[in-house]
């Protein structure tokens, strides 16, 4: 089986667990790194994931993957958040991060720079507007390298 139809195959048997458990996929990898491989679920659910979420995907699509039986070599099995600094790769990862300051890296340069960072304005199955210093852009994905959320620390004034 290649990555790709290992990620679809745990996605299928993930989805009514997540359901089950008010969770959502963030994303699912398969990497494969000299010796280990490895499977890596990224759940989220408003408000944030808890380590009690985690452990209990883990467990849940643990004993079915063992059940199941279809991944012919050893991998360890991680859960987790995606973390506030999210990657975005997906369609469905910029469109939920509406509102939200991402840094994109980019394949051909916009007013000069490879890397800007800016508000996700809109985005849909096609690209992303991102308003930054230079005002607003829309941006295919084909021109995306890498994307990522910026986190900001909320200060409360005094």
């Amino acid at each position: 089986m290649n990555r790709e139809e290992i990620e679809k195959r745990v996605e299928k048997l993930l989805d009514p667990i997540l359901r089950s458990l008010g969770l959502s996929l963030y994303d699912i990898e398969w990497l494969s790194s000299g010796k280990h491989n490895y499977l890596r679920i990224f759940i989220d659910k408003p408000g944030g994931v808890t380590i009690h979420d985690c452990q209990r995907v883990s467990e849940e699509i643990g004993d079915i993957l063992d059940v199941e039986d279809f991944i012919h070599v050893s991998y360890y099995l991680e859960v987790s958040s995606p973390g506030l600094t999210r990657e975005l790769k997906k369609p469905r990862h910029f469109i939920k991060s509406i509102g939200e300051e991402a840094k994109v890296q980019l394949k051909e340069a916009l007013e000069g720079r490879q890397e800007i960072t800016g508000e996700i304005m809109d985005a849909d199955e096609d690209g992303v507007l991102l308003r930054w210093e230079k005002g607003e852009d829309w941006i295919p994905y084909e021109n995306i390298a890498r994307a990522k959320l910026v986190f900001r620390e909320f200060r409360r004034k005094r």
